[in-house]
């Protein structure tokens, strides 16, 4: 295994911007089950599934901030190349 040392910084800033990628849509994801659940007629399951996934939107929130941490924004407009 590599170490982070061994990585570029523009191959660290395209690893961030992936994971902030895959953030944003698993939050996607979980906010429009949220609604649909919601949409539904409410039951105590159906609370209890509301409360599971507004925690694990949470945690997304709190990764997606603290990656966003080491993003360096003049990295941001650059097109990734592969």
């Amino acid at each position: 295994m590599k170490n982070k040392s061994e990585m570029s910084d523009g191959d660290f800033q395209k690893l961030i911007r992936i994971c902030m990628n895959d953030l944003t849509i698993q939050r996607t994801l979980l906010e429009n089950d949220m609604q649909e659940q919601r949409d539904d007629l409410r039951t105590l399951e159906q609370d209890q599934a509301i409360d599971k996934l507004e925690r694990r939107i949470m945690l997304i929130k709190k990764d997606y901030e603290h990656y966003s941490q080491f993003a360096d924004p003049s990295f941001a407009d650059q097109e990734i190349q592969y």
